[in-house]
């Protein structure tokens, strides 16, 4: 390869360079790297995963594992955890006393629903109508509290459940009525007939539940009991449909916080629910189970498998870790009219914490740059200047968002700006017209004063012929 050849491959390559938006960091062999799919981590779930899946840090809300997140789909009594919010956010005394009209109990008549027995002009606590809501997931306690706070429309209260999720930001979330039940008769998922939401919303409305003490106590509660009312002389006994309170369950996880389980036809079953150990909050969401897997002969309910298994998943392998400080060097961005550097070190603005894998560390990661993300900057350039931010990847998995600053200070040439701002003024097209029409000026100048002296010289080389000889006398 001849030299001329050389410089021009190596120049092209220093062309490239900036262009490219990943930094490889990874040096660990494939065999060694933690299993993901489809931006998510593979959390490996057995033959009974459900349909929809979502598994969330809380606390930050990182996404840990998902699968069919934004799929729309109805979401059964899950339903219950807005009607409770909403009726929480008027602010009543729980021990305010409700009374369950006619209109609210019949209008579960012939439905084969869940319900707590309520009879009509009982008067029932409010309370206890969220035991009633939350354990035996009680179609009639929801009705009866959308014709209470309703003020006799149940409608009216629906309308603010659809409010509230719009205020939550869920973005796919309706509801026809305060319990959930499907519509049988009304086919698809038309929005002002029909309940519809998606996991990713219904992670919105659990997180929310979860900030309501009240709700985080009841909803994990596997037993309460109803005391006598002015229409019913026994107590009544509440057992919550959720297994994974239910230490006599195989589907039992120690920990496990409520929320709510859920099962209709075109939902299938559905449970949220959450745990809180060694300072970590998860959110499980499944939905679209089923009850056709068998364990030791037994039927067993996916949707409770699936969330007690992504919870255990979570607390085994997912932590909150330091992967590199302030110092940490991420990479480089060229710097114009630098002296004496061509490059500035860019770091992170803070160190670099993130909710992660056990197993990942720094060195398997990736960085992607933002879109924005400069691939030069002008000099002066003062240590600790914003740069721009990135991305830390890892196998297609956004870890977290870091911000990066310049690592040391890179002074100004400031001979070598001012030589490049007269190349570049000279080379501009604003230059060239103006130095074109100053040339050609010039130019006209040049003739103009040549032909005017030519002029005035064949005035003074010319003879003037007198026929007037008498004006010669004068």
């Amino acid at each position: 390869m001849s030299m001329k050849k050389f410089l021009i491959f190596i120049i092209s390559i220093l062309i490239l360079l900036p262009s490219l938006s990943v930094v490889g960091l990874s040096t660990n062999d494939d065999e060694n790297k933690v299993k993901t799919s489809g931006g998510y981590y593979d959390v490996d779930a057995p033959d009974y995963e459900s349909e929809i899946c979502l598994l969330v840090n809380a606390d930050t809300d990182t996404v840990i594992y998902s699968k069919n997140a934004d799929m729309i789909t109805a979401p059964a009594s899950l339903t219950k955890i807005v009607t409770a919010l909403v009726v929480l956010s008027k602010g009543d005394d729980f021990q305010t006393q409700i009374l369950c009209t006619k209109e609210a109990v019949d209008s579960l008549l012939g439905t084969g629903s869940s319900i707590a027995g309520l009879l009509a002009d009982e008067i029932v606590s409010l309370e206890m109508l969220l035991y009633c809501l939350f354990l035996p997931s009680a179609n009639d306690a929801a009705a009866v509290f959308a014709y209470h706070y309703g003020n006799g429309d149940p409608q009216a209260f629906v309308n603010e459940m659809n409010e509230y999720c719009k205020n939550l930001g869920c973005k796919n979330t309706f509801f026809a009525n305060p319990h959930g039940l499907d519509d049988e008769s009304i086919e698809g998922f038309n929005g002002t007939t029909q309940n519809q939401t998606t996991a990713s919303d219904m992670y919105l409305i659990a997180k929310e539940a979860l900030k309501s003490d009240v709700i985080r106590k009841i909803s994990s509660k596997y037993g309460k009991t109803m005391p006598p009312t002015n229409k019913y002389d026994q107590e009544r006994y509440l057992y919550n449909t959720n297994a994974l309170l239910n230490d006599y369950d195989p589907h039992y996880y120690e920990g496990a916080i409520g929320l709510k389980t859920g099962t209709t036809d075109k939902a299938g079953t559905c449970l949220i629910s959450s745990a809180t150990k060694d300072g970590y909050t998860y959110i499980s969401i499944a939905m679209k189970g089923t009850f056709d897997w068998f364990d030791s002969g037994k039927e067993r309910n996916t949707a409770f498998a699936t969330c007690r298994y992504m919870l255990q998943w979570a607390f085994k392998n997912i932590k909150m870790k330091v992967l590199a400080d302030e110092t940490y060097n991420v990479g480089e961005v060229a710097v114009k009219f630098g002296r004496g550097n061509d490059y500035v070190a860019v770091v992170p603005v803070s160190d670099i914490t993130a909710v992660v894998h056990k197993d990942i560390s720094i060195d398997d990661m990736t960085v992607k740059y933002h879109d924005d993300f400069p691939e030069e900057v002008k000099a002066p350039i003062k240590q600790g200047d914003s740069i721009g931010k990135a991305d830390l990847m890892y196998e297609g998995i956004k870890i977290t968002e870091i911000s990066l600053v310049a690592q040391q200070d890179v002074k100004k040439n400031y001979l070598w700006a001012m030589f490049s701002w007269i190349e570049k003024l000279m080379s501009s097209k604003l230059f060239i017209t103006i130095f074109v029409i100053v040339i050609v000026l010039i130019v006209l100048y040049i003739l103009g004063t040549k032909n005017s002296r030519r002029r005035r010289k064949r005035r003074k080389n010319s003879i003037e012929i007198v026929k007037d000889y008498s004006k010669l006398a004068k």
